[in-house]
Order: C-alpha cells, then sequence, then structure tokens
C-alpha cells in the first residue's frame, strides 16, 4: 500500500511541475510542459525530452527504482497531434454495417450467459477451500478468470451487455442526457505519449465542453481509472456521479463499491496507443472503437525481466528495427500499417471485451462521441479496499 501512495505522490509532484511550467531536470518525473504537445505537428509522431515511471501494477515494488533510473537518462517523448477525424470518418462508413464476426474475425465471440456459466463452474471448484483462504482463492481466480475464457486469448461478449447487467446507462449515456445529467463535472483532459503512457494535462473539462470544442483532434481524451476508494478524493467523486449507472459489476468482477472501476470517453480520433497492464472488462455503452490487440510476449523497445512490454515501451516485432511508437492509433487507419500479427477488433454499443493480463492493445474513437465502463479484474485490486475517513 505504501508503495501504491508513493507513486500517486510521484504524479502529484509531476502535476505540479506541469503547473509551474518547470523543465524536465526540475521534475523527478521529468516530463517538459504540456503546452509542447500541443505545438502543431508533421503527420508523424515527433520527438521531444521527457522520462517515465514503470508500467506494471503487478511489478512496481520490483521495477520501481531501476525502470525510474534507466529512464531518467532516456528522455525521449514521442507525441502525435495529428488530426485524424477525417481518417476515422471514411473508416467508420466501411465497418458501421458489418456484423460482430466480421468486425472481430478473430476473436471468440461469447454471450454474456455463457461467461457467467463458466465462471460458475470454476467458482465452484473453490467449495473445498477453507474459510481462512477464501478471500485470497477468490481474488486469484477473479485476476485468473480472462485468461480462463480462451486459453489465455481475448473474448469479445455479444449483445446488449449494459441492458442485460441492468445499468440505467443502457438508456440514459446519450452525449446530450449524460452531459446534462454530470453538468460541470469536472474530468482531468487526458492525452497519450511515449514515453509517458496515459497522462493528465493539468487543466479541467466538462464533458459537454470537451466534444463541443473538438478536443479529440489534438488526442485529447477524458479517462477515470480507480485503483481503490481512497487512492483520489477527486477520482472517486467523478465516478461516484455515475457509478450507480453502470453497476452491478458481473459475478466475476470486482463489486462497484471496491472502486476499481474504468470510465473511457473518447471523441472521434482520439486513442490510447498500444500498452498494457493487468486483466480488465470493457463495455462499450455508447458510440464506436476500433481496437488493435497483441499477444503478450510481442517484443517490446522496453522490456522487463519476463519479457513484458514496460511501462513507457512500444511493440516492436522480433528481429526488427522498426517499432510502433504512433502514440495516436488512429493512424494506423490508413496512414501506417500495423503491427505483424495484431489482431483487429471494432466494438459497436453494448457489446464487452474481455483483455487477459498483459495483451498488448490501442483504441481509436471512430464516432464523435464514444463512452466505455468496466473495470480491473486483478493487479493492485486483490488488496481489501481502504476504508474510507
Amino acid at each position: 500500500m505504501a508503495l501504491r501512495f508513493l507513486f500517486i505522490a510521484l504524479l502529484l509532484k509531476q502535476a505540479l511541475c506541469h503547473a509551474k511550467a518547470e523543465s524536465c531536470e526540475h521534475c523527478d518525473l521529468g516530463l517538459t510542459e504540456d503546452a509542447a504537445f500541443l505545438q502543431g505537428r508533421a503527420h508523424m509522431p515527433h520527438i521531444e525530452r521527457a522520462a517515465a515511471p514503470p508500467k506494471n501494477r503487478n511489478s512496481w515494488a520490483k521495477t520501481a527504482m531501476k525502470k525510474f533510473n534507466h529512464h531518467r537518462h532516456l528522455h525521449e517523448k514521442v507525441v502525435d497531434s495529428t488530426d485524424y477525424r477525417k481518417d476515422c470518418e471514411e473508416f467508420y462508413e466501411t465497418v458501421k454495417d458489418l456484423s460482430l464476426a466480421e468486425r472481430c474475425p478473430a476473436v471468440k465471440i461469447m454471450s454474456l450467459e455463457e461467461v457467467q456459466k463458466r465462471w460458475k463452474v470454476e467458482y465452484k471448484y473453490m467449495e473445498g477451500v477453507s474459510k481462512k483462504d477464501w478471500d485470497i482463492e477468490l481474488e486469484d481466480l477473479k485476476a485468473d478468470f480472462a485468461s480462463m475464457l480462451n486459453n489465455g486469448k481475448p473474448v469479445i461478449v455479444q449483445g446488449d451487455v449494459p441492458r442485460q447487467l441492468g445499468w440505467s446507462a443502457a438508456d440514459h449515456w446519450g452525449l446530450d442526457e449524460l452531459a446534462k445529467f454530470m453538468g460541470d463535472t469536472s474530468w482531468q483532459r487526458t492525452t497519450f505519449n511515449y514515453p509517458d503512457w496515459i497522462i493528465g494535462l493539468g487543466n479541467d473539462t466538462s464533458l459537454r465542453a470537451y466534444i463541443s470544442n473538438h478536443e479529440s483532434k489534438n488526442n485529447i481524451f477524458l479517462f477515470a481509472s480507480e485503483n481503490g476508494c481512497n487512492e483520489s478524493k477527486h477520482l472517486k467523486s467523478l465516478v461516484d456521479t455515475v457509478r450507480s449507472q453502470f453497476s452491478p459489476s458481473p459475478e466475476w468482477a470486482y463489486p462497484s463499491e471496491t472502486c476499481q472501476g474504468i470510465i473511457a470517453v473518447d471523441g472521434i480520433g482520439s486513442s490510447h496507443g498500444f500498452h498494457c497492464h493487468d486483466p480488465v472488462w470493457n463495455t462499450q455503452v455508447q458510440g464506436t472503437k476500433h481496437w488493435w490487440l497483441l499477444e503478450p510476449h510481442y517484443g517490446s523497445t522496453v522490456e522487463d525481466e519476463m519479457g513484458f512490454m514496460e511501462w513507457g515501451g512500444a511493440p516492436k516485432p522480433a528481429n526488427s528495427k522498426e517499432s510502433y511508437e504512433y502514440p495516436n492509433a488512429c493512424a494506423m487507419l490508413k496512414e501506417v500499417e500495423p503491427p505483424v500479427g495484431v489482431i483487429k477488433c471494432i466494438t459497436k454499443p453494448g457489446e464487452m471485451l474481455i483483455l487477459p493480463d498483459s495483451w498488448m492493445h490501442a483504441t481509436c474513437g471512430l464516432t464523435e462521441y464514444t463512452i466505455a465502463a468496466g473495470g480491473w479484474l486483478g493487479g493492485e485490486g486483490r488488496e481489501p479496499p481502504p476504508k474510507s475517513e
């Protein structure tokens, strides 16, 4: 737990450096000011100077200082603020009428009923576990469940999953209604670059302002990712505004009251570049999103001791000098070829993607407004949530 708070403190220090517009050497995380990201760019990513923390929440303790020291001397920042909205519009027209099997040809399709049935089978095996070990075994089962469904590969759940789960979001997360409901609720403006990955820009906005100001043209998106109820009061307050609308969680996920939720809002053309982390479930509620998926042991520019991508890394095919440091994955719609061996999947409203541990993935919003909700299935979430103050 202490390490988690250390990480939060470092992120807060990063934000202070941004606010004061201090240079790289004056910030422990070595991040340049945000204005640099928003400068005009050529079509391909641009190189600047920065540093980054390690990636995997599970491996934080063993890699933190080593990776900090390693990245502190790299100081390379790759950003891409190209406006990909036109590419997204044109691409969407080619896929909007395709079936799920056509949109996700290499991903196993299951129904929510089938997933729930598999959970009950695995859960039943725990009947012999002693009461003393029950909580530990249950959390391990949840963390491993995503890998059990399809031999360690992703699964797409078809149908109207939000409505099947009983979410009011299914009927009330259209842009106009949700923006009116949330009003001036503050979201941190967020972007993606290498080696920082997801990074807060320091100045907040509302949902309506984000969409109406077309901020996605600069690869800015809204993102809320929880890691326990006491991690961030502002984050918890934001998610609490709509938490009841994407509850209950599936049986095999963390209950909503443990604060392991994820809400992702993208305007057209905004993107999370390739990255990987603990297992997650992600349900598309509104809009259409393109996913690119790569197996865990695909090469990376920065790897941990096990050969997995670390924070700040990007996909790099074996025996190749080329890497895929494209902070805006929408470039892969038309401008650049995606990595060899990539699995493509396009999610529409109602569909859920279950992603096992350490699978590399990148996304691109194809419609004016997309919003998805889900949560973590492993990592720090295995620890009991701290009590509220």
